[in-house]
């Protein structure tokens, strides 16, 4: 019997080759994208504004940097290391401040908040940050996302506001989401027989800062190494026959991550039978990926689909996925309870059985998971679950 085929999956697959702001930062030409970006800023400064109202609390510090991104609907810190020297946000629910280093006011208001209706409060890099913050928090009822004596937390109220990407932001995402698979796909075709894993790695980066994406994390997995350690990163093995290179790319704060795998020759058996389980599993987790479903769906749905096969236990050894967008990699239990999928949310999903692994980014929707990070002319195997199909990268096997 065939346990893909079998039971109540059904699983079938077939192959398919402002206001005040500062006049010296106002250079009056509009930065591209600004009007829907503004009034993206807009909403969720109101979103700010009833959860003050809700907290009793006149204004609200961001300092982490996932909120002052997704405030700002997509401000870009380059070069900073020091986290107190990070820029933060100020709003009391209807004006809104910028609070940064002197050294970083004018790339800011020039390059990222020209006319975004953001006003200024600004430290000097010789005083340092703290004298600032505490400057606009004395004496007011201030809550904040890091701790502070005598300071209610906002970060659990904001949680669920992230997590949800507004339209400007899935535009946005939709774009990165391109990017980070052909930079993946272009290295899995391109690279050389006997090139080591930390080759690709730079091949991988190369292609994402080559169009404007940060690189999160690379893990290039040569032969079987995979299976071993199932975060890889990489090495300095070399790639003789398979490889699976996965990437997570980040642009205007939002993150997305996608694998491609791929074979020089024709691939061993038992990474075809393991790349054809993980192909199945995969379109199972996506089949799972709706509003009111969860990683715990997933994870159940999963572990049915390989029970009696060479990897039932292999669902034990990494997770289905994770939340994305604002965030890399989002645990998405609490108290270990499984969060439900809202609309709007991305998600990270990963199957991984023995060496192998199909890893790809989705947007919940009204009509299910959207893919982030499609295929652009990479083989892919159609594959039913229920009755509805799913397009899942294929293993590529190349002949040079």
């Amino acid at each position: 019997m065939d346990p893909y085929t079998s039971g109540p999956l059904r699983i079938e697959a077939e192959d398919i080759d402002a206001p005040g702001l500062p006049p010296e930062f106002a250079s009056g030409d509009q930065l591209p994208g600004m009007m829907p970006r503004r009034t993206d800023i807009d909403a969720k400064q109101d979103q700010i504004a009833r959860v003050l109202e809700a907290m009793d609390v006149e204004a609200a510090l961001l300092l982490v940097p996932s909120h002052v991104s997704w405030f700002t609907s997509g401000m870009n810190v380059r070069g900073l290391l020091a986290d107190s020297e990070r820029p933060g946000i100020y709003t009391n629910g209807r004006q809104r401040w910028l609070l940064c280093s002197n050294v970083d006011t004018h790339r800011l208001f020039d390059e990222e908040l020209d006319q975004l209706g953001f006003q200024l409060k600004e430290w000097s890099w010789e005083t340092g940050r703290a004298e600032l913050l505490m400057n606009v928090t004395t004496g007011r009822k201030v809550t904040s996302d890091r701790p502070f004596p005598n300071m209610p937390q906002i970060s659990e109220r904001l949680r669920p506001l992230l997590r949800v990407l507004s339209p400007f932001e899935q535009d946005a995402y939709r774009e990165l989401g391109k990017i980070v698979a052909h930079a993946v796909e272009a290295t899995a075709r391109n690279f050389s027989f006997g090139q080591s894993e930390e080759e690709l790695a730079g091949q991988v980066g190369h292609r994402l800062l080559h169009r404007g994406v940060e690189a999160t994390a690379i893990s290039i997995t040569a032969e079987n190494r995979g299976e071993r350690f199932r975060r890889a990163g990489y090495t300095g093995s070399l790639v003789h026959h398979t490889c699976t290179i996965q990437a997570t790319g980040q642009k205007d704060g939002l993150f997305a991550t996608a694998s491609r795998s791929v074979s020089l020759e024709a691939p061993p058996d038992d990474f075809r039978i393991a790349f054809e389980a993980a192909v199945k599993l995969a379109a199972v987790f996506r089949s799972t990926s709706r509003v009111g479903e969860s990683m715990g769906t997933a994870k159940d749905s999963g572990a049915l689909l390989v029970a009696n096969t060479p990897f039932e236990f292999d669902w034990r050894l990494s997770q289905p996925g994770y939340g994305a967008g604002r965030f890399p990699a989002e645990e998405l239990r609490r108290a270990a309870q499984y969060e439900p999928f809202s609309l709007g949310q991305a998600v990270v999903l990963q199957a991984r059985t023995g060496p192998c692994s199909v890893v790809d980014t989705v947007l919940i929707t009204d009509d299910g998971p959207e893919i982030i990070t499609p295929a652009n002319g990479w083989p892919f195997k159609r594959v039913s679950v229920l009755g509805q199909p799913f397009d899942i990268p294929d293993l590529l096997v190349r002949d040079d």
